[in-house]
């Protein structure tokens, strides 16, 4: 049996264990494949692992023999389930494996922006505090978390990981959901609305929602106009759900004080980037996920997914609507 994994160096450094995949067959690696070179290889293929490849029918085209693809991120929106269904093609994706890192990096982001960690570094290495003379050199404005309303856009397991985090600071905890119209949740930390009001009420936005073909662009001129003055961004879902033009104009007007950015519309970003020379905008490499205990527990379920297939089993199977 041929496996084929043309992202296996996404997943790791050499850092996490990864000799499951060698174990299930003939394990073929590719590293940033043409579409030529993916193609060849995928003539003989029986199980094929992506991540951010996108698996169309002009891609399934080339696989006659394939019959499982695992996908190793909890999004799939890269992968054409009927195409999959009609040729009989099991389809699995991993929940939740990330929530706890991705949360996480919000606050990284958040805190650096309130707090000016990383400016305050960078000046105090290039001299800054020993040419003061002062005990504290306070040349960058900071903030408290504490007492600002934070909004919630989607609040699946991630969001409300968010949520109770954002409660122990001492924020508000707005929430807007398919799931969720108005009221309280359970535990009374988050207050669900709908998101023009949230958008300006929040002194924080930060985004958790899948993307669909709802949520491309919910993020354009007319929703960032919305946002509070001064309000700070976060996205760390999809870059897609942004209109990157749009963010960078209401940055270059100084009616958001800042983004922060872990996801873009296409991914390395590109040189022309429009959020590439701004500087009240953080932005990161998609690494969010990217702890090495995240990814040990992403490819411990990814394998347990296959495991469970080829034994007949259904585990974390994705049906096309």
């Amino acid at each position: 049996m041929k496996i084929l994994m043309p992202e296996y160096k996404t997943l790791t450094r050499g850092d996490i264990d990864m000799s499951g995949f060698e174990r299930l067959g003939d394990l073929v690696i590719l590293d940033h494949p043409t579409p030529e070179e993916l193609n060849a290889e995928l003539k003989d293929t029986d199980i094929l692992f992506v991540n951010k490849i996108v698996v169309t029918e002009e891609l399934l085209e080339h696989a006659p023999k394939l019959r499982y693809i695992g996908e190793c991120a909890t999004g799939y929106n890269n992968i054409d389930l009927k195409a999959c269904k009609a040729r009989g093609i099991t389809v699995t994706f991993v929940p939740s494996y990330s929530t706890n890192a991705v949360a996480q990096h919000v606050f990284s982001l958040m805190l650096d922006h309130f707090g000016r960690v990383r400016d305050y570094s960078i000046d105090t290495k290039a001299g800054g505090w020993t040419a003061s003379g002062n005990f504290a050199n306070m040349i960058f404005p900071t903030e408290e978390l504490e007492g600002k309303t934070i909004g919630l856009v989607g609040y699946g397991r991630i969001g409300q990981r968010v949520a109770a985090i954002a409660h122990a600071f001492g924020m508000n905890v707005l929430a807007t959901s398919r799931s969720f119209v108005s009221g309280w949740s359970g535990d009374g930390v988050t207050q669900f609305t709908d998101l023009e009001t949230l958008l300006k009420t929040a002194d924080v936005v930060s985004v958790h929602c899948p993307l669909n073909d709802e949520s491309h662009h919910l993020f354009n001129r007319e929703r960032f106009a919305l946002m509070k003055e001064g309000a700070f961004f976060i996205n760390t879902a999809r870059g897609p759900i942004v209109d990157e033009e749009a963010l960078a104009e209401s940055l270059r007007s100084g009616h958001l004080s800042g983004a922060a950015l872990d996801v873009l519309e296409e991914e390395p970003m590109r040189a022309d980037c429009a959020l590439q020379d701004i500087e009240n905008c953080i932005i990161t490499p998609h690494v969010a996920w990217a702890p090495r205990e995240t990814r040990q527990r992403l490819v411990d379920v990814v394998l347990e997914n296959v495991q469970a297939w080829l034994e007949g089993a259904s585990l974390n199977v994705v049906e096309a609507d």
